[in-house]
């Protein structure tokens, strides 16, 4: 007996075969699970930056009956819960008798002569506690993780006797952590 093959048919059976044989090959089946636990860690280093505005004084009056006072501020941002102290140095111009933990700090300039007009810096209110170069003398803080603003005051004192002319200093602002 002769048999008829259809190939329109035959073509669709092998074409089936195919595909159900290939999409045996990208379903895979397991058979059971475990399980287990990956430690994850790091450790966060205790980090800080700082930054100061400008000291500026108004014009110093040498007959003035009156200290001038001013302020700048010193902005610290350090890793929440970590221990750190602001310190600030003797100035471009220390004066005999200065030191770190009493500074005596002056600004240069005036006439053709260079002369000094001394000044304070110090925390808490203008005159107040000066702000040294050492740990004990400096201002301690504990940082929230946020931009911590600290106000320096400063003082120029009444009588001093100076030409006219501008007078500067620069002092270091250090943050110890």
């Amino acid at each position: 007996m002769k048999t008829k093959l259809n190939q329109s048919k035959l073509k669709l059976a092998i074409v089936s075969a195919m595909l159900v044989g290939s999409a045996g090959f990208s379903a895979t089946s397991y058979a059971a699970t475990a399980t287990g636990t990956m430690a994850v860690s790091t450790s966060v280093l205790m980090s800080c930056n700082i930054s100061t505005t400008a000291m500026t004084f108004a014009s110093y009056d040498p007959t003035a009956t009156v200290d001038l006072d001013t302020t700048a501020t010193i902005t610290s941002t350090c890793t929440a819960g970590g221990a750190a102290v602001i310190t600030m140095g003797q100035g471009s111009n220390p004066q005999s008798g200065s030191s770190s933990a009493a500074p005596v700090r002056a600004m240069l300039g005036g006439g053709e002569v260079p002369e000094i007009l001394l000044y304070q810096l110090s925390m808490g209110s203008a005159g107040g506690t000066a702000w040294g170069d050492t740990e004990a003398t400096g201002k301690a803080i504990t940082a929230d993780g946020t931009a911590q603003p600290f106000t320096v005051y400063g003082r120029i004192g009444k009588n001093q006797t100076v030409s006219s002319g501008a007078f500067t200093d620069s002092v270091t602002v250090t943050l110890s952590y």
